[in-house]
């Protein structure tokens, strides 16, 4: 389908068809489990004794520490220190 025109009337036939009832996922409340599951959560921690500071979701991870969300796709991925903390996926901490 890439370079491909659609008419006017093609799109607005698709999004009429997939807008409110129309939608499969129209009024369906996700249960808490489910919220659960597909929360990636983000452990913090401070990065001169490594001692934890708390775990937030992805978005409050970065409105918490005021970065964007690539910036913190970064430094989760290379490990190092943003603004005196470290930002990782897995616990580095005992419970």
């Amino acid at each position: 389908m890439s370079g491909r025109t659609f008419t006017p009337e093609f799109i607005e036939m698709q999004k009429r068809n997939k807008a409110g009832v129309n939608n499969p996922l129209y009024g369906v409340v996700k249960s808490p489990s489910t919220i659960a599951k597909i929360t990636k959560l983000i452990y913090v921690y401070d990065a001169e004794n490594m001692n934890y500071i708390d775990s937030f979701s992805t978005v409050k991870c970065s409105k918490e520490f005021k970065m964007g969300k690539d910036t913190l796709s970064k430094y989760l991925l290379n490990g190092l220190p943003f603004k005196g903390r470290i930002f990782s996926r897995t616990k580095l901490h005992k419970n």
